[in-house]
């Protein structure tokens, strides 16, 4: 039987899924997720089937609960989307600061986990998704594996910071690293259909993730380190997150690999 604890880390609170069969002599690849482990929390159950019957490595998810995902999730401030909605402040170098050397300290100490990057991952869906991909940037050396769902690379100059550019926002400079990915894998998703009723930048999100997808082969992911997939009817909800997270897991811990 699955095993679910909470702490409260840094202010953060945080729920750590242990598989069924944890044994603290034995070492767990862990995933690192954010708004809570959502997408996980919804297909737990399939999750645990996964495991027991031997389809998926076991593995311990950690699902962090943001104070405030507008500025944890972004990379630099911009405008909102919309009048009267609150401006994202662009804290995800210091939330992802606060993840390595503050969270995961605690839940490595704590639990059976395999500290190693090979066995740590990181994982979101939208903002979510935008914040595992600045992860990949900020800390290449912690995380070797990435599930990235439906990710907000229409979020203002993202796509250009990925395809190399110099970015500066209120007189801060951003530019990309450079990164090795000889050791990183990815799993990338988008629904064909977000975006398909908004008037906004959300609008092209099919299209900022495939430009996306292209600026990561760039940086030298292999065929076999970056899966792409998409959904004929994927719309942007965890009707479709959930699904493509299990996809995920089988890519990343499926015992055929």
């Amino acid at each position: 039987m699955l095993q679910i604890r909470t702490e409260i880390i840094h202010d953060y609170p945080v729920t750590i899924v242990l598989p069924t069969g944890y044994d603290t002599s034995k070492k767990y690849a862990t995933i690192y997720m954010h708004d809570g482990g959502n997408a996980a929390k919804q297909a737990l159950n399939y999750i645990d089937h996964l495991v027991i019957t031997k389809q998926i490595e076991p593995i311990i998810i950690v699902g962090i609960t943001p104070i405030d995902r507008n500025d944890d999730y972004t990379p630099w401030e911009t405008p909102p989307l919309f009048p009267n909605q609150p401006t994202p402040s662009g804290k995800a170098e210091e939330y992802l600061h606060i993840l390595v050397h503050k969270i995961k300290p605690f839940i490595d100490a704590t639990y059976a986990t395999n500290p190693s990057p090979e066995h740590t991952a990181i994982a979101g869906c939208s903002f979510g998704g935008l914040v595992s991909i600045f992860a990949s940037y900020y800390y290449p050396e912690i995380f070797h594996k990435y599930i990235i769902l439906s990710a907000s690379f229409w979020y203002e100059d993202v796509v250009p910071y990925m395809q190399g550019e110099t970015i500066i926002r209120f007189g801060k400079t951003y530019q990309k690293p450079q990164i090795d990915r000889d050791k990183h894998q990815m799993y990338l998703y988008v629904g064909a259909l977000e975006g398909i009723y908004r008037e906004t930048a959300q609008k092209e999100m099919v299209t900022y993730t495939k430009q996306a997808y292209t600026a990561l082969q760039q940086e030298g992911f292999s065929p076999s380190q970056l899966l792409f997939e998409t959904h004929p009817e994927g719309t942007h909800d965890v009707y479709f997150f959930s699904p493509h997270f299990i996809h995920a897991l089988r890519w990343h811990y499926g015992k055929e690999q």
